[in-house]
């Protein structure tokens, strides 16, 4: 929704579906412990914290969902979007509902109850982005080089980038490796949701605070790596080997979202 007197806002939240061995949730009253995610928050410490659970208990994220409503708030109108963190951690309980039932249920905060905003200083940039693990059928992986100018400059990175605002993590990132490399991947399975805060000290934003999202995608029939997008952050994108990648300088970004594929595939 955009109009005159209307503003976009956008909120993140995190929600606890307590397993069961067999992949049902314990929600006997049919809700969840649920959070808001504030600027620098931890989400997993946030919900372990809430639900009154041990430092210790694992928590995995399972599904990213984005919500959008209209929101009357203080005299505004605010175009709401909100992006719903949904983290599984072991129970003995019965289960109550399927897991798709689980991620269906209506959720809190609301978006009213979202509207009021997070004070924060001109300097601080919040960002919530999402990365492909992107394998096509001979096992190769894409990446991305990302252009001089910007953060990481040089470094080879995962294809993907910011969610734009009323956008899904999957549409989001089948529309970056299309911008970024020319291909037609399937997003599928979520990796992890990691988060990432650090200080900056130049440049317009000093504190700069980020949530990562990871998925895999496959790319059926790849063609020659080739960026689309004209003067962006990706100067070039290749397929590489899994032989190839101690020999390149990654990114950040691409050396968690890697750390997080091998700890998700021997787990």
């Amino acid at each position: 929704m955009n109009g005159p007197g209307v503003r976009s806002a956008r909120r993140t939240t995190a929600h606890l579906l307590p397993t069961t061995a067999d992949g049902g949730v314990h929600a006997p009253r049919a809700d969840l412990v649920s959070v808001r995610i504030g600027f620098g928050d931890d989400p997993v410490a946030r919900l372990r914290a809430a639900a009154h659970l041990p430092a210790t208990a694992p928590l995995n994220a399972v599904d990213v969902r984005t919500e959008t409503a209209t929101v009357h708030h203080r005299g505004e109108v605010l175009d709401m979007h909100v992006d719903r963190v949904y983290y599984a951690t072991p129970t003995a309980s019965p289960a109550t509902h399927t897991l798709a039932e689980a991620l269906a249920l209506p959720c809190r905060p609301t978006p009213g109850e979202l509207a009021p905003e997070e004070v924060l200083p001109p300097t601080a940039l919040r960002r919530f982005a999402v990365y492909g693990l992107v394998t096509e059928p001979a096992g190769r992986l894409l990446l991305s080089r990302i252009a001089p100018g910007y953060p990481g400059e040089g470094t080879w990175h995962l294809p993907g980038g910011g969610v734009d605002h009323g956008e899904d993590v999957r549409t989001a990132l089948t529309r970056e490796i299309a911008e970024e490399s020319s291909q037609r991947a399937h997003p599928g399975r979520l990796i992890a949701v990691t988060h990432h805060h650090r200080v900056h000290p130049e440049g317009p934003y000093t504190d700069i605070y980020a949530l990562w999202v990871f998925l895999h995608a496959h790319v059926g029939r790849p063609t020659p790596a080739r960026v689309a997008e004209a003067d962006g952050s990706t100067a070039e994108a290749a397929w590489v080997t899994p032989e190839d990648l101690p020999r390149l300088r990654l990114s950040t970004t691409a050396r968690r979202g890697l750390a997080c594929l091998l700890e998700s595939s021997s787990g």
